[in-house]
């Protein structure tokens, strides 16, 4: 089953960081998916899904969605 978010977006939280051994800090990427109340059936709204990712598969994952929204200009798809 498929979900509909209305909304994504991103947010880099410093409370959120770690520091390696080294000393070298490592900031994590949260990705946010909202959906807003419909006024004809609030109830139906669905809560917020949150993940957090590393830097790295965040860049990982915002490539193979640039990749995937290419391939779907190319064969047509539209939303």
């Amino acid at each position: 089953m498929s979900v509909f978010y209305e909304e994504i977006r991103t947010a880099i939280d410093p409370e959120q960081s770690d520091i390696d051994p080294g000393g070298a800090v490592h900031q994590d990427v949260s990705v946010i998916m909202t959906q807003h109340a419909a006024p004809i059936a609030p109830e139906r709204r669905l809560e917020a899904a949150i993940v957090t990712l590393s830097a790295a598969r965040a860049r990982e994952l915002a490539f193979e969605l640039l990749a995937a929204a290419e391939a779907a200009a190319r064969t047509g798809g539209r939303r």
